[in-house]
């Protein structure tokens, strides 16, 4: 099992559960969240023949702090799971995301859309429908942390 990997000069702490050889299920938190919010899924998970990976994300894990607010960028959140899957040498994996982890987890799909068997994103719509939400009504004023 892995328990952390590295990109960029960042460590980040992961929990690897399951079958190694199951279907890999990705788990992203949301904020401001760690990866312990999915054990209960991820138990449910390794039940039904998964293998999980929920990594605490940029910003979460200790030594994955960078101090740079451009480091934050969603490009980087995108390419840190990328590194987590090309890890495991996953070519394809079941992508889930919270909140935060949704948004990262609907452009990780945008922009590697062969990686990902399906996505299960919670609390945050498709990216154009969120863009509409938030010019036509007060979902602005909910989503000023993103």
């Amino acid at each position: 099992d892995m328990e952390q990997f590295c990109r960029a000069g960042l460590t980040f702490d992961v929990v690897d559960a399951g079958p190694p050889d199951g279907p890999v299920a990705v788990l992203l938190h949301g904020f401001p969240q760690h990866n312990t919010v999915w054990h209960p899924v991820v138990a449910r998970l390794i039940d039904s023949g998964y293998r999980c990976l929920a990594p605490d994300q940029r910003g979460y894990s200790p030594h994955a702090r960078p101090p740079h607010v451009r480091d934050y960028r969603l490009g980087e959140l995108v390419a840190d799971i990328e590194c987590l899957i090309d890890a495991i040498d996953a070519p394809r994996v079941h992508l889930v995301g919270h909140d935060w982890g949704a948004t990262v987890a609907w452009m990780f799909a945008q922009l590697h859309p062969e990686r990902v068997i399906t996505l299960s994103a919670l609390s945050v719509p498709h990216p154009a429908a969120f863009v509409a939400a938030l010019v036509s009504t007060r979902q602005f004023l909910s989503s000023w942390y993103l």
